[in-house]
């Protein structure tokens, strides 16, 4: 850590530097990534499958385009809100603290809005279903603000210790990767066996569930940090001039805009490159899941001895060469199948997923104390908020681009470049990303 923070520990973070978090309380809060990630996988990989299958004979309700347009507004207003959330949740008082009644009362929204989604009101292409779409996304963005920046807030607020926050983390990324599993096995299964409409309303009972678990899990009265002073306007700009976080910001930008390129072109990749069905979709995303879940002890590892960044750069790297190898899936020598070639580099992207999908929260905590002491100001839930205002306009994007290639160079085994320039598009911004990242100041 950079030595200004080294040497000058937070007032906060005195409190509870020794503090080691029970077992009980680190699996229910991390439970609650489960159903963040499980609800944001399912629309990013089958929404547009649904309004837009790509298969003859199948109902459009939106053409990839309109799809595209409906997916940017309801990110942009995900990011919009997302630092007026941060804020009203820095200058909450309730007994029940800062955080969880946003989890409690925004919970049941989120997956009712989630299940409207899958039942557009015309059964055929029409403008009407374009503004349901735009209409329940919106709704849908919103509440899932309303949720996870607060629930994101309350990891800085559990514990200081760097040892613990990585611990918290990890379980964190434990539970992400079971949501992913059963995002992709889960809704596979369902969606083969059951239809769009009943997956969906079976897995919003899963979310409800695994978000709750925080709720029942974190007593935030007994967390005794100060609110923001910061007025709307001032707590942004505050958040930007730490230096720290704006390299910190800038290469996780970037990433987001990837991986969301790689979830959006999965199900193509595996149906129309590699001519398997939707229900294959789950088989070969399986080898990127368990190299994670074996993966997270390595990366607590290296993260606790060489530090965060050390260990954030080396994953971006790899997953840099893993997105520029996509497009050679059915090229590969020595008759290697195309399922097995899918497999093994969905493996190899495991590694640097897992340290993404642990250290970042890790390190916005650690920011979080670094503004503390410039500020004076415990400030958790702007962070994330900013954080998710950058990343979530990079993830709009992310749709109109993957929406452009579709539209402009195919998308079906008969015109598949949009589908391979996916993996390319994706490694130039993960590259962007690592040079901007190395200025990151904070090496611990």
């Amino acid at each position: 850590m950079s030595s200004k923070l080294a040497k000058n520990k937070p007032r906060s973070a005195q409190m509870n530097k020794e503090l080691k978090l029970p077992l009980r309380l680190k699996v229910m809060y991390g439970a609650g990534s489960s159903g963040a990630i499980l609800v944001i996988m399912v629309i990013s990989i089958w929404a547009i499958r649904y309004y837009a299958p790509p298969e003859q004979g199948m109902i459009i309700y939106v053409s990839t385009a309109l799809f595209g347009t409906a997916m940017m507004v309801g990110r942009i207003v995900d990011a919009i809100t997302d630092p007026l959330i941060a804020q009203w949740s820095d200058r909450t008082r309730s007994r029940w603290g800062r955080r969880i009644p946003f989890i409690l009362f925004g919970s049941l929204p989120l997956v009712l809005s989630f299940i409207l989604v899958w039942n557009p009101p015309v059964p055929e292409s029409s403008v009407v279903n374009f503004i349901y779409l735009v209409l329940t996304l919106g709704l849908f963005f919103l509440f899932y603000t309303v949720v996870i920046v607060p629930y994101s807030a309350l990891l800085p607020e559990l514990t200081s210790s760097s040892k613990e926050r990585i611990s918290l983390a990890t379980w964190q990324g434990f539970f992400r990767i079971l949501g992913l599993i059963i995002g992709f096995l889960g809704s596979s299964f369902l969606i083969e066996r059951l239809g769009f409409k009943a997956m969906a309303t079976i897995l919003g009972m899963v979310v409800l569930v695994c978000l709750y678990c925080p709720v029942l899990a974190i007593r935030e009265r007994d967390v005794h940090l100060q609110k923001s002073g910061f007025a709307f306007r001032t707590s942004i700009i505050q958040t930007f001039r730490n230096k720290p976080f704006r390299y910190y910001i800038g290469g996780y930008t970037f990433f987001w805009f990837a991986f969301t390129l790689l979830i959006i072109g999965i199900s193509y990749i595996v149906t129309e490159l590699m001519g398997l069905g939707k229900g294959d979709v789950g088989l070969i995303v399986a080898p990127l899941l368990v190299v994670v879940i074996l993966s997270f002890p390595l990366i607590q590892r290296i993260a606790s001895q060489k530090g965060k960044k050390f260990t954030m750069l080396l994953s971006l790297t790899l997953l840099c060469a893993v997105f520029f190898l996509l497009p050679s899936i059915g090229h590969w020598p020595f008759g290697i199948s195309k399922a097995l070639q899918g497999q093994i580099l969905m493996g190899l992207a495991g590694i640097p997923i897992a340290t993404l999908f642990v250290l970042p929260n890790a390190m916005i905590a650690d920011l979080v104390d670094y503004d503390e002491n410039l500020t004076g100001s415990r400030r958790e839930a702007m962070y994330f908020g900013m954080q998710g205002l950058m990343t979530k306009f990079a993830i709009a994007l992310s749709f109109i681009v993957s929406g452009f290639l579709f539209r402009t160079f195919g998308y079906s085994s008969v015109e598949p470049l949009g589908i391979l320039l996916l993996g390319p598009v994706a490694g130039v911004f993960v590259l962007v990303g690592l040079l901007i990242f190395r200025k990151y100041p904070i090496t611990t």
